[in-house]
């Protein structure tokens, strides 16, 4: 099926308003060089979804491999320096965090979202200011589930800190994280 883009879609809204994962709609429209960067009047292609088929036998015993987009989003993990965070008490109070999920989350068309899913808050309750980067995964596809997150001034040590990350941040294939994650760590001092 044929879609005109309008002004304000995305390929994220096309592919929510006809109920098909966005990677699913990514891959259909080979033409669409940047998935961040669509225009009015631009055709593409709205896949069909089908039935579902197991490549394997029935009685196989194994298990059907997932449908890309079909599976939650998932935090994995977040470190400083290698080590995990949370609970830790031996944080410095210059982090550089990286946060890991299990699917893309630094793709331009859900970043202006993802970007803006993260909070660091102290012990008084005192917001920290916090710079929110990525690798773009046109650059380097193997970080497209790492966020870089660095409090913009030094945390001050000694000090209980817990950094939240919103249930809407969101993969490229459109699935939200769904809850939210809070880690809590302590700075050293």
């Amino acid at each position: 099926m044929n879609y005109t883009v309008q002004a304000g879609d995305t390929l994220f809204f096309i592919a929510q308003k006809s109920g098909v994962a966005l990677d699913a709609l990514i891959t259909a429209n080979p033409q669409i060089e940047d998935p961040g960067l669509i225009f009015p009047g631009q055709v593409i292609n709205i896949p069909v979804k089908g039935p579902a088929t197991s490549p394997f036998p029935a009685g196989a015993g194994k298990e059907m491999p997932g449908v890309p987009g079909e599976k939650p989003l998932r935090f994995i993990s977040i470190n400083e320096d290698g080590r995990e965070v949370q609970g830790s008490s031996n944080i410095p109070v210059r982090p550089k965090f990286t946060v890991r999920f299990d699917k893309n989350v630094v793709n331009s068309a859900v970043w202006g979202n993802n970007v803006k899913s993260f909070s660091l808050v102290s012990q008084r309750n005192e917001n920290v200011p916090l710079n929110v980067t990525k690798v773009d995964d046109t650059v380097d596809f193997s970080l497209r589930q790492h966020i870089f997150i660095e409090p913009v001034n030094p945390l001050t040590p000694g000090t209980t800190y817990t950094l939240n990350i919103s249930p809407e941040l969101m993969s490229l294939a459109g699935k939200t994280l769904g809850r939210a994650v809070t880690v809590t760590f302590r700075t050293v001092g």
